[in-house]
């Protein structure tokens, strides 16, 4: 095995990964964006944002792929490569932005729970104001007394 194998193997994934990292960056952006959509309830860009998220997940697979074809082309170039300054580093900061994703990820789990929960208890008390309008409305068809007369 040539240095110079090993050398045109590291700028090959050191570039697959600067691409790889400027995504998880946008992914990180995206998840920020839905937690101030969710936090402060506009729903109206929300639908589209869970779209983008979702083709994330698709572009992930891609990733992980792209990643799986260079290592198989020859393991052990692979394992000298990977081990490179340059490429560890860039490989820590999309450890650090999958693990910042995954706590925007909980947080908007969170907001989201609370939500459900507070609409289902504000459509609880709904439903029992309308039961309680309906008492009315029955109890308005029956005679009235005025000045204790029926």
């Amino acid at each position: 095995m040539s240095n110079n194998a090993i050398t045109q193997l590291e700028k090959e994934l050191v570039s697959v990964l600067k691409e790889e990292y400027a995504f998880y960056q946008t992914l990180y952006v995206m998840l920020d964006k839905q937690r101030d959509l969710i936090k402060y309830e506009k729903d109206g860009r929300l639908l589209d944002l869970f779209a983008e998220i979702e083709r994330c997940h698709m572009r992930i697979k891609k990733s992980e792929a792209k990643i799986e074809e260079i290592k198989k082309r020859d393991p052990r170039l692979f394992k000298m490569a990977a081990v490179s300054p340059d490429v560890r580093k860039i490989i820590n900061g999309i450890v650090t932005l999958v693990k910042k994703s995954i706590n925007l990820v909980n947080e908007n789990e969170d907001y989201m729970r609370n939500r459900y929960d507070r609409l289902k208890v504000e459509l609880g008390e709904l439903k029992n104001s309308h039961k309680i309008m309906q008492y009315f409305q029955n109890d308005a068809t029956s005679a009235q007394l005025v000045d204790g007369k029926k």
